[in-house]
């Protein structure tokens, strides 16, 4: 495994102990960290999420996310030592409601046979 790697799967446990315990914005409702990824050179992070609830819910959370970008950034920088923090950038992932989306129509298909 190389460093960027190991570097991506510590960000994504402290970022997502972070965003669930430390963010107090009540925008945000239940996110998860799916996963990241982290440019070669730690300039920037893209952080991708899942989020539960409607389309509202979701645009709320992200808007939150956003906007403690700068909070999760000094947690993160005091829990992991680096030259310099990457910039983050949130990402919905909707890979988990494509999924949920697929099975549905997969157990429906199975019902009409």
């Amino acid at each position: 495994m190389d460093k960027t790697k190991r570097m991506e799967i510590d960000l994504q446990r402290e970022i997502s102990f972070i965003v669930n315990t430390k963010v107090k914005d009540p925008r945000i409702g239940f996110v998860t960290i799916t996963g990241v990824e982290l440019s070669h050179d730690y300039s920037w992070l893209n952080v991708f999420v899942s989020i539960m609830g409607e389309k509202k819910k979701i645009y709320d959370s992200m808007k939150g996310l956003d906007q403690c970008k700068g909070f999760i950034k000094k947690n993160l920088n005091e829990r992991i030592k680096l030259r310099s923090m990457p910039k983050i950038n949130f990402v919905y992932d909707n890979s988990v409601d494509r999924g949920i989306r697929i099975t549905k129509i997969l157990e429906k298909l199975d019902r009409q046979r």
